[in-house]
């Protein structure tokens, strides 16, 4: 008989979040479910309930998790970014690769449950990342701020679902797609607020 292990309550905690993490991007949202956790993670249910409560709660953490690194993969990729087509193309592969509906945090952004703090998290001051590209996009292309949400929002919207055409075809070559996407963008914004 194998012993299991026991964990920190913080390892503990990213375990239960990391198996929630593979289910929903294995299966869906709709399979991560309390007891599906816990039978991934062999633990039983209670513990589950332990830590998150709720399956709200669950899929609540797990997206600020996958949030705080998404934000953490844009920042550091930013500092090596050396003009406004560079800081278009982090923009554009971090959304490519980390929201769409392959993954954990591309399906979490739609779930009911999620909304409310997706929201939160979107209209506080900390997306310093974000900012970046406004600043940017300002001092490239100046323009009304109604312009600049537009060209931000059509931006995102075009990288975000050029990574879901990709991961519906493996066999797409991603760099190739990034840059069309960045390319697309770019002819974009030239043509809104050029």
């Amino acid at each position: 008989m194998s012993e299991r292990r026991r964990l920190s309550p913080a390892n503990r905690r990213d375990q239960l979040l990391d198996v929630a993490r593979d289910i929903v991007e294995a299966i869906g949202v709709g399979a991560c479910t309390i007891d599906a956790v816990s039978q991934e993670a062999g633990v039983t249910p209670q513990l589950v309930h332990k830590y998150f409560g709720t399956r709200s709660s669950l899929l609540q953490e797990l997206f600020c998790r996958e949030d705080d690194r998404y934000q953490d993969i844009v920042r550091v990729a930013l500092a090596d970014a050396s003009d406004f087509e560079d800081i278009v193309r982090v923009f554009v592969t971090a959304n490519f690769d980390q929201l769409s509906s392959a993954t954990a945090i591309g399906q979490l952004r739609v779930v009911p449950e999620v909304a409310a703090i997706r929201d939160e998290r979107q209209q506080a001051g900390g997306r310093s990342a974000e900012r970046v590209l406004v600043r940017a996009l300002a001092a490239e292309h100046p323009a009304t701020s109604e312009a600049t949400d537009l060209v931000l929002r059509l931006g995102s919207a075009a990288s975000i679902e050029a990574g879901n055409i990709a991961a519906q075809r493996p066999d797409r070559n991603r760099d190739r797609d990034i840059e069309r996407t960045v390319r697309f963008i770019l002819a974009g914004i030239r043509e809104l607020v050029g």
